[in-house]
């Protein structure tokens, strides 16, 4: 009987093991850990799948990530523009008005500071109430609301206000400052980030996966559940036995798992939740970057492509000598059949056509790569809080902890991951979140 058995060896399944009191194992389906945090070479490149970085406003969790890589490890300025027209702005975009035209600076301040929405909206119901209520018409209608609704897909008047929390409110000083041309800077926790000089994004899961039992290639076919409460869980490989499941399967593979006993209305609610697919396209170019950018954001509807990055920026190891990457990203909707439909040459062509009528290709083409995720953005939309919530207790209650992006369902990065695992264990362990800590640091230090 194993007391921990976790399902998955993304972030989220890896520092469950790491921060856990007691014994654990981990089955992960693929040949390496990461999960959607992954990395992947493809002729001397690195690339991710999608492209990650390393912030948090949580100092502790941002230090332990840090001191786990060692040495692998670099500090980078996140220079990140918004295409516009036919210019790029500094993000946030109310951080850099004084960029735009003058008439269009002074509409989206006019309007930042009489803002009528805010008697209108004094209490937001959905994104676009709030989005109004916070920024004003200009800032919205220019940036904010095509760009949310770009990149998860629905109206954002249908968005949860779960996303308000993510945003912080831009000082009405900070502000004026960007319209007269002064520098301000945006969201500071964000200003700088760390990511791995080797390895890519993975080689932060890579060194977590020395430190805890995992066997890879195994695969969850069938969970369950026995007179005792306990868990029978057939795999491609084995059988196990186990009194509590920790699982960052997605929610649309693991109620197939557990089909044999889920509740039809948890079925529902699960089929109810949104998460859109992505196409990442690769591409690798000889010459050098002049630009150094980390990532440039398009809410203009002519580009499928939502954002692309440059991840030779994020480490010059990324890339050959002479060499940098970019990577572009597409979020769709399953609903949106002409995209879902585009063939790999299309979805290639239209990438490199956009980015080169913006001048953002100086070099030559070596290679394009194309990935496809039938499962990337998890959206909040307005019935997410009523699914997800009824969803985590029934699996709650029923001996099965959920965690990770797809597990848990939300949009997290790898410092909020690692903090949700943190608090369930805090909670199930009555343990203190400094002696958790110290129990990771500790399992980190046995090599």
């Amino acid at each position: 009987m194993i007391k921990n058995l976790i399902l998955g060896g993304g972030p989220s399944g890896l520092s469950y093991s790491l921060f856990c009191p007691s014994d654990s194992k981990i089955i992960e389906k693929n040949s390496k850990p990461g999960g959607h945090a992954s990395s992947f070479e493809i002729n001397g490149f690195t690339f991710d799948y999608g492209p990650h970085i390393l912030f948090s406003r949580d100092k502790k969790i941002l230090s332990f990530i840090i001191n786990s890589l060692g040495e692998n490890i670099s500090r980078c300025y996140r220079n990140v523009k918004i295409s516009y027209k036919d210019r790029l702005i500094k993000y946030p975009f109310e951080n850099d008005l004084g960029s735009l035209p003058l008439k269009e600076n002074l509409e989206c301040l006019t309007d930042f500071i009489f803002n009528n929405y805010k008697k209108k909206f004094k209490e937001p119901k959905n994104m676009e109430e709030w989005f109004l209520y916070t920024f004003g018409r200009s800032i919205c209608e220019k940036y904010l609301l095509p760009y949310n609704e770009k990149v998860w897909n629905i109206k954002a008047h249908d968005l949860s206000m779960l996303w308000a929390e993510r945003i912080p409110n831009p000082p009405i000083k900070d502000v004026i400052k960007s319209s007269l041309g002064i520098k301000t800077e945006g969201y500071k926790h964000q200003l700088y980030f760390h990511y791995p000089k080797k390895g890519g994004y993975q080689a932060i899961s890579e060194n977590w996966a020395k430190f805890v039992d995992i066997n890879f290639q195994e695969s969850v076919q069938e969970i369950l559940q026995q007179d005792d409460k306990s868990f029978k869980i057939i795999t491609n490989k084995s059988e196990y036995h186990s009194k509590h499941i920790i699982s960052s399967i997605n929610l649309s593979n693991f109620k197939n798992i557990c089909k044999h006993w889920i509740d039809p209305d948890i079925v529902d609610a699960i089929n109810n939740l949104v998460v859109n697919p992505m196409y990442i396209v690769s591409i690798g170019i000889e010459g050098k970057d002049p630009d150094k950018y980390a990532a440039i954001y398009f809410p203009e509807k002519e580009f499928l492509f939502n954002r692309i990055s440059f991840p030779t920026t994020f480490s010059s190891l990324n890339s050959p000598p002479n060499h940098y990457s970019i990577q572009a990203e597409i979020t769709y909707s399953k609903r949106d059949k002409s995209t879902a439909t585009m063939s790999d040459d299309q979805i290639i062509k239209h990438v490199l056509d956009g980015l080169e009528s913006k001048n953002i290709i100086k070099g030559k083409i070596k290679f394009t790569v194309l990935k496809r995720y039938e499962e990337s953005y998890v959206v909040y939309d307005t019935n997410y809080e009523e699914n997800i919530t009824k969803i985590r207790k029934y699996f709650s209650d029923n001996g099965i902890t959920l965690i990770g992006r797809f597990g848990f369902f939300e949009y997290v990065n790898i410092d909020m991951a690692l903090d949700r695992v943190v608090s369930i264990l805090e909670k199930k362990y009555s343990q203190s979140r400094e002696s958790l800590f110290s129990i990771a640091t500790k399992k980190l230090k046995t090599i």
